[in-house]
């Protein structure tokens, strides 16, 4: 894939590399403790780091805070405020720039949540409040949309139709450490081991490869 199709490109010599098209959903797949979190707060700028990751964005050299200023984010640790309700989480969360009421509204209604938007967010379940994270995320109208950790298997399955109604998402990032449908499905596949990207492929490729790295990684994820 060239860089002209590239909605973001890592070409780093110590993380590896990664690409996202424009259009693609990507899974980072790498069992618990590979360091996916910590890859995408480093491409975030959010990881303290002794340089900083190669980055484009649309074919131009990029720094971490001008990838971040693209991604709505559903962080691994959810990131909602207990102490809000569950409209305020979405619409004005705090210490960020307020998304559209209208925006907001639909974003909710996309992840089963618009009847309950006045509730307190400390009303819900993990995985209630993982909708609310996604909720935000959406409402963002970011072109990257990326999702840290794993939804509720309802959710799942309803994550392509709902980010086909999702104004503003151009790709998905996803990152798990269980392959499932959502992997075989992905455009691509990105492994990752010891917080280094090992290799890119459709998981069918890399099922079939006979690279060590890559029979190392998949050994120790649920396919």
């Amino acid at each position: 894939m060239s860089a002209a199709t590239a909605l973001i490109e890592l070409d780093d010599p110590v993380r590896g590399r990664l690409v996202v098209g424009s259009g693609q959903t990507v899974v980072l797949l790498g069992p618990s403790g590979a360091g996916k979190t910590r890859l995408i707060r480093a491409l975030l700028g959010l990881e303290e780091a002794r340089r900083e990751p190669v980055l484009s964005v649309r074919g131009r050299r990029a720094r971490p805070r001008e990838l971040a200023a693209l991604v709505g984010w559903v962080p691994e640790g959810d990131g909602v405020f207990l102490s809000d309700s569950i409209w305020d989480n979405v619409a004005h969360p705090p210490g960020v720039t307020p998304n559209d009421p209208n925006l907001a509204r639909d974003a909710l209604d996309l992840v089963g949540l618009a009847e309950r938007a006045r509730e307190p967010v400390a009303n819900l379940h993990r995985r209630g409040r993982r909708r609310v994270a996604l909720a935000r995320a959406i409402a963002s109208r970011r072109p990257l949309l990326v999702v840290d950790g794993e939804l509720d298997p309802t959710l799942w399955a309803l994550l392509p139709g709902v980010l086909e109604q999702a104004p503003g998402v151009e790709s998905v990032l996803l990152a798990t450490a269980t392959a499932g449908d959502r992997a075989w499905k992905a455009d691509t596949v990105a492994l990752v081991s010891d917080e280094r990207l090992v290799a890119q492929a459709s998981l069918a490729e890399l099922v079939d490869s006979t690279d060590p790295e890559v029979r190392a990684v998949l050994s120790w994820v649920s396919l």
